[in-house]
């Protein structure tokens, strides 16, 4: 059985991006073109497309391009490499608990002003003085 082939148009589609965001991450050297076609045209296989679907996965999930480049690297499975990859998780781990911390006070805040607009209870409008005052709480 032959193995898939991609033109650029057809990886796009099938991993979901836009084809000038393959573009990109060929320029960052996160995917290469398996060859050419006898047009010149590009063409990417199997392994490309389910790389630009970790690519975008680790996105996603909050990872730099410079992060998914050395989780992409080749690991030989020594301790060392896994540790580092295991490193990046962590650091992300704790960014998104942060993330998480920051918007449910949003939410917090979010709900109580609406439910003061709804009841007709607030003077005025005051979710953006609500939003600067949770802002500045949370800098403290």
């Amino acid at each position: 059985m032959l193995e898939a082939r991609y033109n650029i148009g057809q990886l796009a589609k099938d991993a979901e991006l836009p084809t000038t965001t393959i573009r990109f991450y060929e320029r960052k050297k996160l995917i290469v073109p398996v060859g050419r076609t006898m047009s010149n045209y590009r063409w990417y296989d199997q392994s490309s497309l389910e790389r630009l679907r970790f690519i975008k996965l680790a996105r996603s999930g909050g990872f730099s391009l410079d992060d998914i480049r050395s989780m992409l690297e080749p690991h030989d499975g020594s301790s060392s490499q896994c540790r580092r990859v295991a490193e990046l998780i962590a650091h992300r781990l704790e960014k998104a608990k942060t993330q998480i911390k920051e918007l449910q006070r949003l939410e917090k805040v979010l709900s109580r002003e609406l439910a003061l607009c709804r009841a007709g209870k607030s003077p005025r409008c005051a979710v953006a003085e609500e939003l600067r005052i949770a802002a500045k709480k949370s800098r403290d």
